[in-house]
């Protein structure tokens, strides 16, 4: 029975409009490192697709963030809700993108107040090499906030 509660609290936010969202392409980047700050250049590749959306009923909320498209990739996902300058939920993760599969995380919490979802993905199509001196990489952040309540 807590599997079925559990695929439900999943599903039924996508049912539902979501209050807030946002959608982005990310550009690939080449980050090569020559002295103490990176030399920075956008690559012809694929964009990575972002979408994040926050959903509410009652005191109950969500986030979603999904990253598809793009070269294959790995690395980290992060999501933290936050009501009043205080965090009221948290996901990070490690996320991969695979031809036709998308990178997903989802963080849950309750607040009575309105609520912002502060968002990062950071996904690289090279393996992690130890002294690296450049690196491809999907990078992008944001903050995506419900409107007063």
């Amino acid at each position: 029975m807590r599997f079925l509660g559990a695929i439900l609290l999943i599903l039924l936010p996508a049912c539902e409009a979501p209050v807030a969202e946002h959608r982005e392409e990310v550009p690939l980047r080449l980050f090569r490192w020559e002295g103490e700050s990176p030399l920075v250049e956008t690559l012809p590749a694929e964009p990575l697709r972002v979408e994040v959306r926050l959903y509410r009923a009652g005191r109950e909320l969500s986030a979603h963030l999904r990253a598809l498209g793009g070269l294959e990739a790995e690395g980290d996902l992060a999501l933290v809700l936050e009501e009043g300058g205080r965090a009221v939920a948290e996901a990070f993760g490690e996320g991969r993108t695979v031809r036709g599969r998308a990178a997903f995380l989802r963080a849950a919490g309750r607040a009575r107040g309105p609520v912002c979802a502060f968002w990062l993905v950071s996904l690289s199509p090279d393996p992690f090499r130890e002294g690296a001196l450049e690196v491809r990489s999907y990078e992008a952040s944001g903050r995506l906030c419900e409107e007063e309540r």
